[in-house]
């Protein structure tokens, strides 16, 4: 089920990176289908180093106002895949570091809801063209990510 969910088409496909005065690399700001604000920040670590985080109307966090459907969080995160292939590729990092951060709420309600965010981060690196530059690490503690080979 989770490859057919990964098939969505990305609410955009081609993206502009800026460098910011922190040395991150920062996609424009863009809008989905519903009108929200979708940021993706590659914070730069140094050393080649770079971790990736996304927001929907500047939050990383479940944001009440918006009311995506499974579909929907799966276009944003084909969106954010289709972004950060194209950064592999224009920018080639020694690494990328994801981590998916646990909603205190949601666990306390569902105990299997620990961890989640990782395990479908774990799927959507798979999702990501590296052109076979890069390899999964997942040594990471509380996250994943991809090293240059």
């Amino acid at each position: 089920m989770l490859g057919e969910i990964f098939d969505s088409e990305p609410f955009r496909s081609n993206f502009n990176f800026n460098l910011n005065n922190h040395k991150d690399i920062v996609v424009a700001p863009f809008q989905d289908s519903q009108d929200n604000k979708i940021r993706i920040i590659y914070y730069n670590e140094g050393n080649g180093l770079y971790e990736i985080d996304f927001m929907v109307n500047n939050t990383s966090f479940k944001d009440y106002e918006v009311s995506y459907t499974l579909k929907n969080y799966t276009k944003l995160l084909s969106t954010v895949a289709s972004a950060t292939s194209q950064f592999l590729d224009k920018y080639e990092p020694k690494g990328l570091k994801m981590q998916g951060s646990d909603d205190y709420r949601k666990i306390q309600n569902k105990e299997k809801a620990q961890g989640q965010k990782t395990r479908i981060y774990d799927y959507f690196i798979s999702q990501i063209e590296d052109k076979g530059k890069y390899m999964v690490d997942k040594s990471i503690p509380g996250g994943i990510a991809l090293m240059r080979k």
